[in-house]
């Protein structure tokens, strides 16, 4: 919109009446540097959305980052419970340091159904910059530590007639990029407690941290990804959306990691859900030289999350299909996706 109301713009002035012939090569130049920079932009857009790479992280990574001006941080924790209960507890960041905003949120489920969801913002909180560790109000609510060389995160968080003690305790190698870091594959253990009941939970979970600079939202569109967790590997898959091109992707995790580049995700079974028609179905293929993937992902629920200048929703999946790499292994697992688009 806002390429298509300069173009307007400067047919606005080619049509006024322009005293001068500088004025008039002026605007001429001005329209062929225009012109040159559409036909330019999608090239950089392209190189921009495919030059990714991915490393080791350490538990420093996962901390928030104070050298960079004022920016927005996620740390995004999921889980799904062997009884069918799920919880994504998302803890967001508008700051320079410690000034600014904290957002802190969770959205709790059975069966996939949306049952307790709260949001609150706080202005008082502390980010550390050396470890993920995070206060509200003088409460800690995250606190990540090595244990015999893992990665986990306590999380505690307290609000009305809701809180959780969850402990993340990593089972494969983290990885990251230059914005963007995960563990895809988490034992998770702890309580809930609601309505005043003591419940003990356990299963597996997901954590992911990322960083968001401000002017993303005019160069980028959103994105599309989920994650297949089972008891020793993890598939972590993502269509990442420019404005003109899209880049999907595939890492597959066991002891250690591998990203697959030759990949094609496919969205189908289209409905309107918001105002949007977003995709309920998916197929993912994907190979290297040593490992296949194909598998065939149907939503099992949808829930609309709403957030400021996003559409934001999340799905509970089922996912078949195979492996094969040295042997076959059959995939038959229920886990979490998530669709974002800005909105600008």
């Amino acid at each position: 919109m806002r390429i298509i109301w300069f173009r307007l713009k400067i047919i606005s002035i080619m049509d006024a009446e322009i005293d001068g012939i500088f004025q008039r090569k002026r605007v001429k130049g001005l329209m062929i540097i225009i012109n040159m920079g559409m036909k330019i932009l999608p090239i950089v857009l392209m190189l921009l959305l495919t030059n990714f790479d991915f490393s080791d992280m350490s538990i420093k990574d996962d901390a928030f980052h104070d050298e960079l001006p004022i920016h927005i941080e996620t740390w995004y924790f999921e889980s799904i419970f062997k009884n069918n209960e799920s919880i994504v507890f998302i803890i967001t960041s508008l700051s320079n340091k410690n000034n600014g905003i904290l957002m802190v949120g969770f959205h709790f489920y059975k069966n996939g159904i949306i049952i307790y969801e709260k949001r609150k913002i706080y202005s008082k909180f502390f980010l550390s910059n050396q470890t993920p560790y995070i206060v509200v109000n003088g409460k800690e609510i995250l606190k990540g530590f090595l244990k015999n060389g893992k990665i986990c995160y306590n999380l505690s968080y307290s609000i009305y007639n809701f809180s959780f003690e969850l402990n993340f305790e990593n089972k494969t190698k983290g990885w990251k990029s230059d914005k963007w870091l995960a563990i895809p594959n988490m034992e998770v253990n702890g309580y809930i407690y609601m309505n005043g009941k003591t419940e003990r939970v356990e299963g597996k979970g997901y954590h992911d941290h990322n960083i968001f600079f401000l002017w993303e939202p005019f160069i980028e569109r959103g994105y599309i990804d989920g994650k297949i967790i089972a008891n020793n590997f993890s598939i972590f898959w993502a269509r990442l959306m420019g404005l003109f091109h899209h880049e999907d992707f595939v890492i597959f995790s066991e002891s250690s990691y591998m990203l697959i580049k030759n990949v094609t995700i496919k969205c189908y079974n289209y409905k309107l859900n918001h105002g949007r028609l977003i995709p309920t179905s998916f197929h993912i293929f994907a190979k290297n030289k040593n490992l296949s993937i194909n598998i065939t992902i149907h939503s099992t629920s949808i829930h609309f999350i709403h957030l400021p200048l996003i559409k934001y929703w999340q799905y509970h999946i089922n996912a078949r299909g195979e492996i094969r790499d040295n042997k076959l292994v059959k995939i038959d697992t229920n886990d979490i996706m998530e669709y974002m688009l800005f909105q600008i």
